[in-house]
């Protein structure tokens, strides 16, 4: 990995910056005397946050991610302790394939800024995509996802949002309602949206769904009119309302939320119930998941809590519309209205 520090930060001359970067790493090519390089792209990855690390995290995760999707990677980190108002650094990330002499490289370009420049690096991110490939725009820039967001901070959010071809946030970390209003803003002007919290309910759904993917099962799901979701926290947070949804959305099944107490954030546990059968799926550990059924069936999981790159991995899998999240989504929304 060699890296080089671009300033000012202008799309020229970090596009010419790249176009050195992969020459010095076609002359070791040459000097190997055959090709070692592989350029893979297959996306632009844009990563916005103001966390304190300047982007350290970020840049973890975006290598992290490339040897599943590879991707121009850009992670632009706001910060207070910018020495300039907005530079780069631009690197390769290489990685060899078990048992292979080739190198697989993807660009990465990390792009720093103090806070006053954020409302304006929307010209340069246009500059930077790679040409007629989404872009995917995830978002970890907390303050302006807020509803205290100042106007600088939302301009320079809408700013990437408008080059994207799908958004990413992580509802876990912001007021659920306010959350929901955010998202459903960007959907209603045709964006396409997607939340890792959704993303982290892949381990409660697919159990629920082999349930009753059963053909030869008697008791349908249409037959259960009663959904409970046990909870952390005073009300339920974006994973339970989004479980609910997608639940109850089929056939408008009653959902009730019930508060939890033994696990600090999430869902405790999700009970159906229909007239001649209760079917239960719980945490019953730090690490394990219990799915029984008064009809005398019972299963374990393991439970664990995702990293983000292994979240971001499956989110990147779908790069268009999500039918299913849609769904849920919609009449998540209706849930969040009714909960008093």
């Amino acid at each position: 990995m060699s890296s080089s520090v671009i300033f000012p930060a202008q799309p020229e001359q970090i596009l010419k910056g790249l176009g050195k970067l992969w020459t010095a790493l076609g002359e070791e090519e040459k000097q190997h005397g055959k090709p070692t390089v592989l350029r893979a792209c297959a996306m632009t990855l844009i990563v916005a946050t103001d966390e304190n690390d300047s982007g350290f995290s970020a840049s973890q995760t975006i290598s992290e991610l490339m040897r599943e999707h590879p991707s121009r990677g850009i992670v632009l980190a706001v910060s207070e302790q910018a020495e300039r108002s907005l530079e780069a650094r631009i690197l390769a990330q290489c990685w060899k394939p078990f048992g292979k002499a080739q190198q697989i490289c993807c660009e990465q370009i990390e792009v720093i800024a103090r806070p006053e420049s954020w409302p304006n690096v929307g010209p340069t991110l246009i500059g930077l995509t790679a040409a007629d490939l989404p872009v995917i725009f995830w978002c970890r820039h907390h303050a302006a996802l807020k509803p205290s967001a100042t106007d600088a901070q939302r301009a320079g959010l809408e700013a990437i949002a408008n080059i994207a071809t799908k958004i990413i946030i992580d509802s876990s970390e912001l007021d659920t309602k306010a959350a929901f209003e955010l998202m459903a803003g960007w959907r209603a002007r045709g964006r396409v949206v997607a939340d890792l919290e959704w993303t982290r309910l892949t381990g409660w759904r697919e159990p629920l769904a082999h349930i009753f993917d059963n053909v030869a099962r008697d008791n349908s799901f249409s037959k259960f009119h009663t959904i409970e979701i046990t909870h952390a926290g005073d009300r339920p947070g974006s994973s339970a309302v989004y479980l609910a949804g997608w639940l109850s959305r089929p056939y408008r099944t009653e959902v009730k939320f019930n508060q939890g107490h033994a696990y600090e954030q999430g869902i405790e546990r999700v009970r159906l119930r229909s007239d001649t059968e209760t079917i239960e799926f719980e945490r019953s550990g730090r690490d394990c998941m219990t799915l029984h059924s008064t009809a005398g069936r019972e299963r374990k999981y393991t439970y664990q809590d995702e990293n983000l790159a292994a979240l971001m991995t499956e989110e990147l899998s779908i790069l268009g519309p999500d039918s299913v999240f849609n769904a849920a989504f919609n009449r998540a929304q209706e849930l969040i209205r009714e909960v008093k």
